[in-house]
């Protein structure tokens, strides 16, 4: 929906294949889910270059997790997407839209929480090889959030960011009228979105969490000890130390609501009828895939 600021440390790399499924075609959502262990077992081999010994156990991991996700979490995040589907057909405030988020985060965090066990005991198991392939991810994800927000232009920033908003909303209300498009290219014009502050969060995020893995595997870590280190890391992404950052996310945060509130003011009745549709619809898909056991 309306952007906010997103947070990326590796502990959501478990669950983020289903948040992606969840916005991709309605069609699609079924397939994707049923997919995710073996999507997100390459994704995080993507980051981690996982040894053969490593696999399996991992494999086996996402497997219970998933399984875990699908009887436990599914309907309760069907449940917010009927919520959101209720609050579609009408008027949404910015309290409200907010109030949504912060539901979406606390589904997000379950989902950390349920996932840390798995991620504490492949880290201490990591080489300095896997660590280094890492922090290279890293470095060139961060490449190309800095090609895109830093080096290029401020016409072709601004209008990055105006396709992506245009996006995320006619995935929702379907095709948008130049009323929308004009809230929405205010809406990117009064951002307080600051991609230097952004990137130094990110880049902070990342030394943090290399840091803390080099730290596992050089004591060879217990679980225990682990499942404490990558959880305070998790804090510290919700929560960073950098007090400047913690105002800067809270002002990007409220905009953000305040911004969902003003794109969805500005839509018709059938372009809301249409969001009912598309929700009711990842609703549906999300009920029976919590059925099938």
């Amino acid at each position: 929906m309306t952007p906010h600021p997103r947070l990326l440390p590796i502990l959501r790399l478990l669950v983020v294949g289903l948040v992606a499924a969840c916005l991709s075609a309605c069609s699609a959502v079924r397939i994707a889910y049923n997919q995710a262990p073996d999507l997100t077992y390459w994704w995080l081999d993507s980051y981690l270059d996982l040894t053969d010994a490593q696999s399996p156990r991992m494999r086996d991991d996402l497997g219970k997790f998933f399984a875990w996700h699908r009887a436990t979490e599914l309907p309760k995040t069907a449940d917010w997407l009927a919520q959101a589907a209720q609050l579609a057909g009408g008027e949404i405030n910015a309290p409200q839209a907010c109030r949504l988020l912060e539901q979406a985060r606390g589904l997000l965090d379950t989902a950390a929480e349920q996932a840390l066990p798995a991620l504490a005991d492949l880290a201490p198991t990591l080489t300095p090889a896997q660590i280094a392939h890492l922090q290279r991810k890293f470095a060139k994800n961060t490449d190309e959030f800095r090609r895109d927000y830093i080096q290029a232009t401020t016409s072709s920033r601004d209008a990055l960011r105006l396709k992506r908003s245009v996006d995320r909303s006619e995935t929702f209300y379907g095709r948008l009228e130049e009323a929308q498009l004009a809230v929405i290219r205010q809406v990117v014009a009064e951002s307080v979105f600051d991609a230097q502050v952004s990137l130094k969060e990110r880049e902070r995020r990342q030394r943090d969490f290399a840091e803390v893995l080099m730290n596992l595997v050089g004591v060879r870590a217990s679980a225990a000890t682990s499942q404490h280190a990558l959880r305070l890391v998790l804090q510290r992404v919700w929560d960073s130390p950098d007090p400047a950052y913690r105002t800067y996310q809270q002002r990007s945060l409220s905009q953000a609501c305040q911004a969902f509130a003003r794109i969805h003011a500005s839509t018709t009745p059938a372009q809301r009828a249409q969001a009912v549709r598309v929700l009711k619809g990842y609703e549906a898909d999300l009920r029976s895939l919590a059925s099938q056991r």
